[in-house]
């Protein structure tokens, strides 16, 4: 074996306030080390200097983030003083993993060492190991902020990441390990990609049937298609990797996502750029408006009279369906034309006029044909003449509207 054909050493990123955290950071980095993996270490503490030598320094990560370290203690400011280093963290951890510095990322800390931590996990791609050993990673913590959309762990310290004893050392070997094994595994090439060619799929419970039948059929055609549950972050997520250059195609079967931020549902997007991605980057898309006739709100009991006046599913004990009014779908209308008239690709918009999901079907709860003529109305003349559109008279679970939008996603791939 060649110096060339050797396996590269995994590498590590360790993010740490140095000036609180350096035992239990320089624990960890013992232990990685120990596991096989080389190991980088970034202090964003603010108060004291390290005594200890780090990769990169807090100097460097406050310069990232447009301030200085003096700067910061003379401002007497905790909020800026964080901003700032969540900033420098940011911006370094991508230049980093760009250069090719590092395979993954660990770091520990409690709020403020989780708002920065994970704030600079996001700045990497879908499937570089991040894994954030936090103080409060558990209880009523929201983890929306600091999660987002990416696939970073989250592992409860359970005890203060304050000195190490026989819970922390615990908790840290187990980080290390389990961080350790993921770089390992992506260095030595434990996944390999698939021959298929990637495309997403936008889905929900409400269109499960009509999503299956489209994964089965892109699968047999040569497609590996990756489905996004329409919950508020799967969109995004979806959208995220979009901008990635993950996938190369697009079809964006549910849309529910736009109608519940309308109404500033409990499925509302999390982020405002909904339905943009893949039309930004050109990519052949074909798009149907899935689930977009309802809203998911809180619990039966906790509706007001004028809701309860409406279609509704209760789906369990916390979630409650809700049909959206003639007015709310023209809105969500508006908002989906204007966004698809953005599109610099190819695309095509297929409306299944017998119903946008299961409980929107004759029979069923939320059957309501005039008010999805509002709808399909409005959107077909506010839509631009450069994107193709369809009415179909099927449901949007009928195998035969299933098999007509995936035949032309197939169409459009091949054509480019």
């Amino acid at each position: 074996m060649t110096t060339s054909d050797k396996i590269q050493d995994p590498i590590v990123l360790l993010i740490a306030t140095f000036d609180t955290k350096a035992p239990e950071a320089l624990y960890l980095k013992e232990k990685m080390e120990s596991l096989g993996c080389t190991v980088l270490l970034m202090d964003t503490g603010i108060l004291e200097e390290s005594r200890h030598v780090t990769d990169i320094t807090r100097h460097q990560v406050a310069e990232a983030g447009g301030s200085s370290i003096a700067e910061l203690i003379a401002s007497r400011d905790k909020g800026r003083c964080i901003s700032a280093m969540r900033e420098g963290a940011r911006v370094r951890v991508k230049e980093g993993y760009r250069a090719g510095k590092f395979q993954g990322v660990i770091s520990i800390g409690g709020a403020q060492g989780t708002d920065i931590g994970t704030a600079a996990m996001r700045e990497l791609p879908f499937g570089v190991p991040k894994f954030m050993v936090s103080t409060v990673a558990s209880g009523r913590a929201t983890f929306g902020p600091f999660v987002g959309t990416k696939d970073i762990i989250m592992m409860h310290s359970v005890a203060d990441i304050q000195g190490i004893n026989f819970v922390t050392r615990r908790v840290l070997n187990n980080a290390a390990a389990a961080v350790c094994g993921m770089v390992i595994n992506e260095v030595r090439g434990g996944d390999r990609p698939s021959p298929a060619i990637p495309v997403a799929l936008s889905m929900l419970g409400t269109t499960t049937q009509g999503a299956l039948r489209a994964i089965k059929l892109l699968y047999e055609k040569g497609y590996d298609a990756v489905a996004f549950h329409q919950n508020g972050t799967g969109g995004i997520a979806m959208e995220d990797m979009i901008h990635e250059g993950v996938f190369r195609g697009v079809l964006d079967l549910n849309l529910h996502e736009l109608g519940d931020s309308v109404v500033k549902g409990l499925h509302a997007s999390i982020r405002d750029y909904r339905l943009e991605a893949a039309g930004a980057l050109g990519l052949p898309q074909v798009v149907a408006p899935g689930s977009i006739n309802y809203a998911v709100m809180g619990p039966v009991e906790t509706l007001s009279p004028e809701i309860l006046r409406r279609k509704y599913i209760v789906h369990n004990s916390q979630l409650t369906l809700v049909r959206l009014s003639r007015e709310e779908l023209i809105k969500t209308a508006i908002l989906t034309a204007d966004r698809l008239n953005k599109a610099k690709g190819p695309t095509h918009v297929f409306i299944p006029l017998r119903g946008f999901s299961y409980p929107d079907h004759e029979g069923r709860a939320h059957w309501d044909p005039e008010v999805n003529e509002a709808f399909i109305r409005t959107l077909r003349s506010r839509l631009s003449s450069a994107i193709q559109y369809d009415e179909l008279d099927r449901h949007i679970n009928d195998d035969a509207f299933i098999d007509t939008v995936v035949d032309e996603l197939v169409r459009l791939l091949n054509k480019r």
